[in-house]
């Protein structure tokens, strides 16, 4: 019931535009007096955000990845690989693969990265900006089961005591299903192009090219364990060394892009992420779930949903989520169906979620509405979400 009044409260502010950083501060002081009412425990969620370094360097990450995004549209890198892409294959497929591209690097409000790559594809065009949003935040996030850097994958399999690789193998129906829904139902109506198709030599010196940096920041991370705070600062300065970019450049995409409404939404986020895990909020919607005889299948999908949904954070579904309903996990069949089923209803709760990073950045980005924006992302999350659970019934049985 508190997960209930929760989301109608952020539906109803975000409905007011009350800044959604505001809006998810405002909801976590309400489930913390649901929780606790006036007393001391009323305000230790927030206290505990408050001086938790991981709260500032995720706040850090956020500021240089915005920036960086900026960055490679101010100095030609996006124009250059929209470019070749574009010379080698259809703008419809460029539109799919460049924000996949970026998906490789996992980073909070990648989908920024990507934003200005599908912006050029569709200048000149009269595609809505709904359905650009809609279309770069569904492609940007298709790896998210199953590439090992993300911090779903690496969280996931410390709590269950498993490696990386076992979850993103359970999980790849998952990706399936993202990409098979994403090819049906959402549709860029981009023209083609004339273009004689560029050599592949010359296709593939132009990708290298323009993607440098965004290789140099998955092999730091995959290859050398750097933290990505300082990868992100050491490739700032590779990038007025060789002079790519310009000081100029650089600390003017982040005057343009730095925001406080996006340190209150982590903020924010982080403080709603603790009141859950230490209130029992959580707890008794599993227990109302199992009283009104839900399925373990649905209750293992709709509580990591629901956190998910809520707090717009990955860390949430499966910090939270994962732990409460892994118990349930064998009444699904087996700890595959379990965690197929888990951490599908969480990554569908967060990519409905108005207030997960990506689509807030993007639909300011972009300009767009919500309402346009969920006619078309909610039927793609309901056909991902059918196609998950038609693939635990047909191979996930024990």
């Amino acid at each position: 019931m508190e997960f209930v009044i929760c989301f109608a409260l952020i539906v109803i502010l975000i409905r007011l535009k009350v800044p959604v950083g505001v809006t998810l501060l405002i909801t976590a002081g309400l489930l913390s007096f649901l929780e606790f009412g006036i007393s001391r425990e009323f305000i230790a969620p927030f206290q505990r955000t408050l001086v938790d370094l991981r709260t500032w360097h995720l706040i850090a990450t956020i500021i240089l990845v915005i920036t960086l995004s900026e960055v490679l549209s101010r100095a030609g890198f996006l124009e250059r690989m929209v470019n070749a892409l574009n010379s080698y294959i259809s703008p419809r497929a460029v539109a799919k693969i460049a924000p996949a591209l970026i998906g490789l690097l996992p980073m909070p409000g990648g989908a920024m990265v990507s934003a200005p790559i599908i912006e050029e594809l569709a200048r000149g065009s009269s595609i809505s900006a709904e359905t650009k949003t809609t279309a770069n935040y569904w492609w940007r996030h298709i790896w998210e089961p199953v590439w090992p850097l993300y911090q779903s994958v690496i969280l996931a399999a410390a709590i269950l005591g498993i490696s990386v690789w076992q979850v993103a193998g359970i999980c790849f129906p998952i990706t399936i299903a993202f990409i098979v829904a994403g090819t049906f139902l959402i549709k860029l109506p981009l023209r083609g192009h004339d273009n004689k198709k560029a050599k592949f030599a010359k296709f593939s010196a132009e990708m290298t090219y323009s993607l440098w940096p965004v290789i140099f920041i998955v092999m730091t991370g995959f290859i050398l364990h750097i933290d990505l705070v300082i990868s992100l600062l050491i490739l700032f300065v590779i990038l007025l060394a060789s002079k790519a970019t310009a000081v100029r450049i650089i600390f003017g995409s982040l005057k343009k892009e730095f925001s406080f409404d996006v340190i209150l939404l982590f903020f924010g986020g982080l403080s709603l992420m603790q009141v859950i895990e230490t209130g029992r909020a959580a707890e008794n919607t599993l227990a109302s779930l199992h009283a009104w005889g839900v399925p373990a299948d649905l209750i293992v999908f709709t509580l990591p949903f629901l956190v998910g949904l809520l707090t717009g954070l990955t860390a949430a579904y499966v910090g939270v989520g994962f732990p409460i309903v892994s118990s349930a996990f064998a009444l699904t069949g087996g700890l595959g169906s379990g965690i197929l089923l888990a951490y599908a209803g969480g990554l569908m709760g967060i990519m409905l979620s108005p207030v997960h990073l990506c689509l807030v950045l993007t639909k300011k980005y972009f300009a767009a509405g919500f309402k346009g924006i969920y006619q078309q992302l909610m039927p793609v999350v309901l056909l991902a979400a059918l196609l998950v659970f038609l693939t635990r019934y047909l191979f996930y049985r024990g």
